[in-house]
């Protein structure tokens, strides 16, 4: 048997080992505060990070309606622009068609 595997059991029994109330006393005036406000820094920590997750998620919506907008607008212009030039087409073959046809007599 190795030696971890002999000191394994060993650990596992003082682990398992009854906890004296006086030893608990000591820490608690020892470390109890320090505790205390450590775990009161990590909920204000968690509670940051839990507001900066929720305001970048809104931002990340604002942008995605923003750019949903911009997409929008873009298809509305290129729609118009391609209206216009068919328009200017048109108009053209019309003016084309006008000089092509025969001067009327009199």
């Amino acid at each position: 048997m190795s030696r971890a595997e002999q000191e394994e059991p060993k650990a596992s029994q003082k682990a398992e080992a009854p906890v004296d109330p006086t030893m608990e006393q000591v820490r608690e005036l020892l470390f109890g505060q320090t505790q205390r406000a450590n775990e009161q820094r990590d909920k204000e920590l968690n509670a940051t990070i839990d507001a900066l997750r929720r305001e970048m998620l809104e931002r990340f919506a604002a942008m995605e309606a923003r750019m949903d907008e911009a997409a929008h607008e873009t298809a509305q212009r290129h729609a118009a622009s391609v209206d216009a030039i068919g328009a200017a087409i048109a108009e053209v073959g019309a003016h084309v068609r006008k000089l092509a046809e025969p001067v009327a007599r009199k």
